[in-house]
């Protein structure tokens, strides 16, 4: 029998494990949960979820055909494209990740089975919607028994999206802090004093946090928990979830391709040319550096297999993420991340969770209207920026926009010019040892010039 390898974020779990073979992920499971996950499939659980795209679809596979002996079972889950990470998410991708932790929840109690994990780790974004991929947080249900996730889904789902609701919308990116939930000690102090007379905010965190530290001096005591008073904690966080929205902070992006860029002319001058480009080459899929509200990812949308769309506006992601749960569009993964400081490694040994670099490969990237913002505001020198996108996919759309135009001059208002390297033709000569130019064309009547690239 040869020895299956972990993922390094899979170590939690005693009743099993995932692995990756052959660019493929598979799910170990050991004889410890044949009980729960037999309870699972049998009692039509499994099926109910599925259909309704709330749980990961799964194949079983053949032990044999990894030298395992039979004393074990090897699942083949759906493929999913893209991981992120809930500290990558908008306030919205936050909400119906909950949401749907909830529904799961109660709908596992009418099967006699109870959801043992509430973390939004177990959440991915698929086919434009949140789906549950931990086969094993499923448990057979014994009456009386409270939820066992429920503080879990306090600190991991409700506290993060109480700071987005009172605070900030990017106060979820805490939780990057916290990957094992935001202790709510931290959170009551946080929260604005308002929050407490919540009925909600007060039982969930304010009393749940008092009774902890009473649990943790030895002076609680376990007591019964009916089903009707477990379904009716999870139907009530459920609504209470449902009503939450983020805090309402207006950014200089809201309207960026309806306020703020150079007018329509410039804008459909620009779709053309991408349009164009785009068709000249073969792509299953692609990543919108800067995507704003996504504009030009859905214009993707019907060209490319997989589109990541990222942007450090939390606002701008949001309304994208609006758009596509609105229109059901299946290809396109919304992110929050600021490029010049992307999410990193975190968790044991800097393993457990990859950085958003090692995630990031597409067979397209787009780069539009993004340079002068990295080279500019941030003083990233063109050369990183050009290795910097040569790393990331095969071919390159990305648009340089000269001094001479107003978003740059309003870049430079307020400080020194040091940026004497900033011209098309350092440009083109810096990205000529990572990139083949194949083509090039001025975007309208500006002096913005948009490229095509291969990478050397």
């Amino acid at each position: 029998m040869l020895p299956l390898t972990p993922l390094p974020s899979s170590y939690r779990d005693n009743d099993g494990f995932v692995f990756r073979q052959e660019d493929k992920y598979y799910r170990f499971i050991n004889p410890s949960y044949f009980l729960h996950y037999d309870l699972l499939i049998n009692s039509g659980l499994y099926k109910v979820l599925t259909d309704a795209g709330r749980l990961v679809q799964h194949e079983e596979i053949n032990a044999a055909s990894f030298q395992q002996n039979e004393n074990c079972k090897i699942i083949l889950p759906e493929q999913i494209p893209f991981i992120s990470y809930p500290y990558e998410w908008s306030f919205d991708m936050w909400r119906d990740a909950a949401i749907v932790t909830l529904k799961i929840a109660a709908q596992a109690l009418e099967y006699g089975v109870i959801l043992k994990d509430a973390t939004p780790f177990n959440i991915q974004f698929h086919k434009g919607r949140p789906v549950f991929i931990d086969t094993l947080s499923f448990e057979k249900y014994e009456e009386g028994t409270s939820w066992i996730a429920y503080h879990q889904f306090c600190e991991c789902f409700l506290s993060p999206l109480l700071l987005m609701h009172y605070g900030h919308r990017d106060l979820g990116k805490l939780f990057m802090v916290y990957p094992n939930g935001i202790p709510l000690d931290v959170i009551k102090s946080i929260l604005p004093w308002k929050s407490k007379f919540n009925i909600h905010v007060y039982l969930h965190i304010w009393l749940q946090a008092k009774m902890t530290n009473k649990s943790a001096e030895g002076e609680t005591e376990k007591k019964q928990f009916p089903k009707k008073k477990l379904l009716t904690l999870l139907n009530g966080l459920t609504s209470f979830v449902s009503g939450l929205s983020q805090k309402q902070t207006k950014s200089t992006w809201d309207d960026y391709y309806t306020d703020t860029i150079l007018g329509n002319q410039y804008l459909d001058a620009k779709k053309i040319i991408v349009e164009k480009f785009v068709d000249t080459i073969n792509l299953k899929t692609a990543i919108d550096l800067g995507a704003n509200d996504g504009y030009f990812s859905l214009l993707l949308k019907n060209k490319a297999e997989n589109i990541i769309a990222t942007d450090f506006d939390s606002n701008c992601i949001n309304e994208l993420y609006r758009k596509i749960r609105r229109d059901k569009i299946k290809n396109i993964v919304p992110l929050v991340s600021t490029l010049n400081i992307p999410t990193p490694s975190i968790g044991w040994n800097n393993e457990e969770r990859s950085s958003l670099k090692e995630r990031l490969s597409a067979d397209l990237v787009l780069a539009l209207a993004l340079v002068h913002h990295l080279a500019i505001a941030e003083n990233l020198p063109l050369a990183f920026i050009a290795k910097w996108l040569s790393k990331m996919g095969a071919y390159l759309i990305i648009e340089f926009v000269p001094k001479s135009d107003e978003k740059v001059k309003q870049l430079l208002k307020d400080r020194e010019d040091i940026f004497d390297e900033y011209n098309l033709v350092s440009f083109k000569k810096v990205f000529s040892e990572y990139f083949e130019t194949i083509l090039e064309e001025k975007v309208g009547n500006t002096e913005r010039v948009l490229f095509l690239m291969k990478t050397i």
